[in-house]
């Protein structure tokens, strides 16, 4: 009998000892647990990160038009694009200036004073990464009313977003884009449409600068909706002219007082200067006119362009969204023949040797003058530098 109680008692024991005393584990009281860090804790979350490249007027000049002829209604214009195409596809949100319409092939194709180009340079700025295009210029109206809300219709339906233009009031709205959790708004507006007016019925076709008032409030709308970041298009500015005049400034000062964080410029095409600037305590960045990223034009400096890189960073912890870094990307346009006809190339440039010179004439001097240019005008203090991470993307 005393064996038996023996035996109990030792079970008993063993078992008492398991529930208070669990073998391998510390007896640790709720007070001292609490001092832990979490496992959340003790993995820090990252920031998100986005990457923006925007560049400037993409133009379609009779000659581009001849040059991507298949034959019937069949165009290609995807060669324009091919050595660019790794700095564009790269982003994850590009946009450009679209400075044409789509009124199709019911009507003549044509270049300047008005054009109605191929539905195919839609594809191919759609196969080069182009995400969203500023549809709001001073060709805008070129064709017409028609002209704008066909041209409208077809980029979106073609798999490109558009900011500038509407073909409806309900339609009317800011562009928001989201991507990796960061939601961007993308406006854009004109200065003017050569002479064809915006029908007064429908002032929604065209987005127009005018005194900043409509883009001050489409900025807080955007804001209202989510935006986390405003970058606005502006197509303003003199012709030809390589530096802003005060009316840019005027109005970049005004953009940016109402919120903006980016101004994207176009109309000059040709480059004129990047700028940081520090307003109501917030760092913002404006380039004041992309120059031209495919064109037929001939003038001094308009085969010159840039891309611009802008890297936005949110914090996980406050969800503040900050510009981390702008920069850019000289490029230039480059014409050459084959198979008879001339050719486009949009060359990109990373470094101020060449690389590679893979067009009939194209020659290292043309290349290391375009970097020069480029980067003494646009950035003449080097306060914003030259991309400096070349695409790997092909």
């Amino acid at each position: 009998m005393k064996r038996i109680i023996s035996i109990i008692t030792a079970i008993l024991t063993v078992i008492l000892f398991v529930i208070f005393f669990p073998f391998g584990k510390a007896a640790i009281s709720p007070e001292s647990n609490s001092d832990l860090p979490s496992k959340s804790e003790q993995k820090e979350t990252a920031p998100s990160k986005l990457q923006i490249a925007a560049f400037g007027d993409i133009m379609m000049h009779t000659p581009q038009i001849k040059a991507g002829a298949l034959g019937g209604n069949n165009y290609d214009f995807r060669s324009f694009f091919k050595e660019v195409k790794p700095y564009i596809s790269q982003a994850d949100i590009a946009i450009g200036n679209f400075e044409m319409t789509l009124a199709g092939p019911s009507k003549p194709y044509s270049g300047f004073p008005q054009f109605n180009a191929p539905d195919q340079i839609v594809d191919a700025l759609k196969d080069s990464g182009v995400d969203v295009v500023s549809t709001s210029n001073n060709h805008a109206m070129d064709t017409g009313a028609d002209g704008a809300i066909r041209t409208h219709k077809v980029v979106n339906e073609r798999g490109i977003k558009t900011t500038g233009t509407s073909p409806s009031a309900e339609k009317r709205k800011p562009l928001i884009v989201e991507k990796n959790g960061i939601k961007v708004a993308f406006l854009a507006y004109t200065e003017l449409t050569n002479g064809i007016p915006v029908p007064s019925d429908k002032p929604y076709l065209v987005n127009l600068i005018g005194d900043g008032t409509g883009i001050a409030k489409d900025i807080a709308q955007a804001k209202k909706e989510g935006a986390e970041l405003v970058c606005v298009s502006l197509h303003w500015g003199v012709e030809y002219q390589r530096k802003p005049n005060e009316s840019q400034k005027s109005i970049a000062e005004k953009v940016f007082k109402a919120g903006a964080d980016v101004i994207f410029g176009s109309h000059p095409h040709v480059l004129q200067p990047m700028e940081k600037m520090n307003v109501d305590g917030k760092e913002k960045y404006i380039i004041y006119s992309m120059g031209n990223f495919v064109s037929n034009q001939k003038d001094p400096y308009t085969d010159e362009g840039i891309i611009v890189y802008v890297d936005l960073e949110k914090d996980p912890k406050t969800n503040e969204v900050k510009l981390k870094k702008f920069s850019f990307l000289p490029t230039f346009v480059y014409k050459y023949n084959a198979n008879g006809k001339q050719q486009y190339a949009i060359i990109p440039t990373p470094t101020q040797e060449a690389t590679s010179l893979p067009y009939p004439g194209l020659s290292a001097s043309k290349w290391k003058s375009v970097w020069n240019n480029t980067v003494s005008h646009v950035s003449p203090s080097e306060a914003i530098p030259v991309y400096a991470n070349p695409a790997q993307k092909q």
